[in-house]
């Protein structure tokens, strides 16, 4: 069996010599890796945006009230 593996996060490719029971296997394992790491993209983004938006939130509020009272 050909273990050919994708260049950044090592996930398994298809060959034309791997029997198609191997390579399905692998497929299924790639596909799964490919969700994890849009899932892992997805979370950081939204935890990203939570941030901005209570610093932002901040900004307003010491803006609103004309003094720094919050941290940023």
């Amino acid at each position: 069996m050909v273990d050919n593996k994708t260049t950044y996060f090592q996930l398994p490719l298809p060959h034309p010599e791997n029997l198609l029971q191997q390579d399905v296997y692998r497929i299924a394992q790639s596909i799964d890796g490919i969700d994890n790491e849009l899932h892992q993209q997805a979370m950081l983004k939204q935890q990203q945006a939570q941030l901005l938006n209570e610093r932002l939130r901040r900004v307003k509020l010491n803006q609103l009230l004309g003094e720094p009272l919050l941290t940023i």
